[in-house]
C-alpha cells in the first residue's frame, strides 16, 4: 500500500471514527434531554398537585386610635390619636405530603412579640410543619407560639375585642418560640407537650443571648362535645347550641446556665386555667394567670405575679355583637431587688373594656368593624418593665403595655381612656 493510500485510508478511518463518536454523542444528548424533559414534567405535575392545595390568605386589621392621659409636661401630650395597623398578616399553608400540613406567615403591621419594632416591615411569625403520625397523634416542628393560653392561641383575627386584655399582654402572651410540640387528642379533649427555646424568641440563632437555655410548655383541654372547632374563635352565632371548654396551660424556663452563660441564673413558671361557655348567641370565658420567677444567687429579687380576666359578648341582631372585659392585675410589691411595681405605687391594675362588633356579612370573620372603649382605673405608670413575663411593658411615659392598646401613664396619674375602631378583612 502505497502512501497515498494509506493517507487516504487514515482519513477514512478517523472520518468515520469521528462520526460514529458524533452519532454517539447525539443519542446521549437526546437521552439527557428527554431525562431532563421527563424530570420538568415531573416537578411540573409536583408543582401543580401542590398548588392545587396551596392557600394564600391576607389579614388587615386597621384603626383609628385615641389615646387620653393626665399629666404630661409639653403641650397636649396628653392626648395620642392616629391610625395603624394593628395586624396586616400574609400565610401561605399547604399540604406537603398526604399527612404533612406546612404553614408560613408574615406579619408587617405591630411586631406582636415586640411593638417597638419592626413596624411596616415582614416579621416572620408562623414557619412550621404539622405531621400527623395517626389519627390521634401529631408533631408540630418549626416556629409556632406554643399552646399555653386559651387567649394566646387564639387568632387576632377571630378575637371579641379589638385588643387583648393588658394582664394577657404582661403575663400569658408567650409569643412566637422555635422547637417541637406533640399533639394528643380525642373528641373531647385534647393534650400539647412541647420543648422549645422559651417565649418571644422567633427567628433567633441557637447561641443567641437572648434565648432561654430551654422551656417545657403544656397544654390540656376538655371539651363538651366533639364541636372542639367551635372554640377557635371568642363569639358564638346566634342558633348555636350550648357548648363548653375548661383548660390548663404550664410553662417553665431556664436561663443562665448554658452558653451565653450568666452569673445570674433564674427559672420562671407561667401557670394558667380557663375556661368558656357559649350559648344560642352568647358567651362568657374567664381566666386566671400567674408568674413566679426565682434568681439562684439569691437576693429579695424572687416574684409571684397573678391576674385574671373575665368577658361576655351577646348578639343584639344577626350582625350587631356587644361585649364587656374586665381584667385585673396583681404585682409582687414585696420585692426589692427586682420590683414588679414602682415604689409606694398600685400593686393592683384594674381594665375594663366594652364596645360592639358588626359583622357585614352574618357568621363570619371576614368582614368586620369594632368599636371598643376601655379605661385603665389605676395608675399604669406603676408597672416596671421585667424580662421575666411572657409580655412586653416599654419604660417611659407614650411606651404600650405590650399590645393592650393601652400606654404608660405620667407618674401620679390614672383613669386613663382609649377609645378605637378597627377594621378588619380577611381574604
Amino acid at each position: 500500500m502505497n502512501t497515498n493510500t494509506q493517507i487516504t485510508t487514515g482519513m477514512l478511518i478517523v472520518a468515520a471514527a469521528g462520526g460514529l463518536a458524533t452519532a454517539g454523542s447525539l443519542e446521549l444528548d437526546r437521552a439527557y434531554a428527554s431525562d431532563l424533559r421527563a424530570d420538568a414534567d415531573t416537578r411540573s405535575v409536583l408543582n401543580e398537585s401542590n398548588l392545587s392545595n396551596l392557600d394564600v390568605s391576607v389579614g388587615i386589621r386597621f384603626n383609628y386610635a385615641f389615646n387620653s392621659r393626665d399629666g404630661a409636661a409639653l403641650g397636649d401630650n396628653d392626648t395620642t390619636i392616629g391610625f395603624g395597623f394593628t395586624e396586616a398578616q400574609v400565610a401561605i399553608e399547604g399540604d406537603v405530603t398526604e399527612n404533612m400540613h406546612a404553614r408560613i406567615s408574615f406579619d408587617f403591621g405591630v411586631n406582636d412579640s415586640d411593638p417597638f419594632v419592626g413596624q411596616g416591615t415582614a416579621v416572620l411569625e408562623d414557619a412550621f410543619v404539622d405531621w400527623a403520625v395517626n389519627d390521634s397523634f401529631s408533631l408540630r416542628v418549626g416556629q409556632f407560639v406554643p399552646a399555653y393560653s386559651a387567649e394566646a392561641s387564639t387568632s387576632e383575627f377571630n378575637m371579641m375585642n379589638a385588643y387583648r386584655s393588658a394582664t394577657h399582654e404582661i403575663l400569658a402572651t408567650p409569643a412566637w418560640t422555635q422547637g417541637v410540640e406533640a399533639r394528643f387528642g380525642g373528641d373531647t379533649w385534647g393534650l400539647v407537650v412541647g420543648f422549645n427555646d422559651g417565649p418571644a424568641t422567633p427567628s433567633l440563632a441557637f447561641n443567641s443571648g437572648l434565648e432561654f437555655d430551654y422551656s417545657f410548655n403544656a397544654r390540656i383541654d376538655f371539651f363538651g362535645d366533639s364541636n372542639k372547632a367551635r372554640f377557635e374563635d371568642q363569639t358564638s352565632w346566634r342558633g348555636s347550641e350550648n357548648g363548653w371548654r375548661v383548660g390548663a396551660g404550664f410553662m417553665y424556663t431556664a436561663f443562665g446556665d448554658t452558653n451565653p452563660s450568666s452569673t445570674d441564673d433564674s427559672d420562671t413558671i407561667w401557670y394558667t386555667v380557663d375556661g368558656a361557655f357559649e350559648g344560642d348567641g352568647w358567651a362568657v370565658r374567664a381566666a386566671f394567670y400567674g408568674a413566679s420567677r426565682s434568681f439562684d444567687n439569691g437576693g429579695n429579687r424572687d416574684y409571684d405575679n397573678y391576674g385574671f380576666e373575665i368577658g361576655a359578648s351577646v348578639f343584639m341582631s344577626d350582625q350587631w355583637e356587644a361585649f364587656v372585659r374586665w381584667d385585673t392585675l396583681i404585682l409582687d410589691d414585696g420585692v426589692a431587688g427586682g420590683p414588679q411595681v414602682a415604689a409606694g405605687g398600685d400593686d393592683v391594675q384594674n381594665f375594663i373594656a366594652l364596645g360592639a362588633n358588626y359583622y357585614f356579612v352574618p357568621e363570619s370573620h371576614a368582614a368586620k368593624f369594632t368599636l371598643e372603649v376601655g379605661v385603665a382605673l389605676d395608675e399604669t405608670n406603676d408597672i416596671i418593665a421585667s424580662n421575666s413575663n411572657t409580655g412586653s411593658v416599654g419604660s417611659g411615659v407614650g411606651s404600650f403595655i405590650g399590645n393592650s392598646g393601652f400606654l404608660k401613664d405620667a407618674a401620679g396619674e390614672n383613669g386613663q381612656l382609649m377609645i378605637s375602631g378597627t377594621m378588619q378583612w380577611l381574604f
